[in-house]
């Protein structure tokens, strides 16, 4: 977060934004991994048992998809985030909240 506010001050006058994508759990390769093998080093876990028990911490009860982390970067890099600068945003489905 630092970083993103340090490098946004700097590029300012420049137009030049800068901000941060903090995801949480999506689906993808990643997880399926530490799905599968911390699902083996906790316990007897099924695939798929571990990551529907993180997700059930997730107040939108759903893991996220390539597609809400890829919606928010388009948007940062559009014409109407050009006031925008120095954030740090989570597309976690409100992980970060429980």
């Amino acid at each position: 977060m630092g970083m993103t506010q340090s490098l946004a001050k700097e590029v300012a006058l420049d137009a030049i934004t800068v901000n941060a994508i903090c995801p949480g759990i999506i689906q993808t390769d990643m997880w399926d991994y530490n799905d599968r093998v911390w699902g083996q080093m906790l316990g007897d876990f099924a695939p798929g048992e571990l990551m529907a028990s993180w997700v059930q911490n997730i107040p939108m009860k759903r893991a996220g998809e390539g597609k809400d982390v890829a919606a928010l970067a388009a948007f940062l890099a559009s014409e109407d985030a050009t006031y925008i600068t120095g954030q740090t945003i989570n597309v976690d489905g409100g992980l970060i909240m429980s």
